[in-house]
């Protein structure tokens, strides 16, 4: 290391680290929220100290970077549908409203398949 530090390397400096709290003020979110990161392994830390009640931590800002890269999302316009709520809708509307007949024409045909249905059941009853 002295013959490095003679030929004119310098020492790196030791970064500094962030506490929870300043991490929460620059993700713009609540303590509690970086706590649940940390405790969830979302964000690398460094142990610092001995709490009795809980661990001091501090954070590397290049952690914060990393996270934020992983985490960052770019919206875009889709043209399909929205949700899959919304497709299961579609269909039966599109079947109501472009087959031949109207709805209740439709409905009413339906209702009455139904009655006979019955009325079949109820007579094999019987017998």
């Amino acid at each position: 290391m002295q013959l490095a530090f003679m030929a004119g390397a310098r020492q790196q400096p030791i970064r500094r680290l962030l506490t929870i709290d300043e991490v929460a003020e620059l993700l713009a979110t609540s303590v509690s929220t970086i706590r649940h990161l940390v405790r969830h392994g979302e964000l690398a830390y460094v142990k610092v100290g001995r709490g009795t009640e809980r661990n001091h931590v501090a954070i590397a800002p290049e952690e914060i970077e990393n996270f934020l890269k992983r985490h960052s999302k770019r919206d875009f316009i889709s043209s399909g549908p929205s949700t899959a709520r919304q497709t299961k809708l579609q269909l039966p509307i599109e079947r109501a409203t472009t087959s031949n007949g109207d709805f209740s024409a439709q409905r009413a045909a339906v209702l009455a398949e139904a009655k006979a249905n019955r009325q079949f059941g109820a007579s094999r009853k019987t017998e």
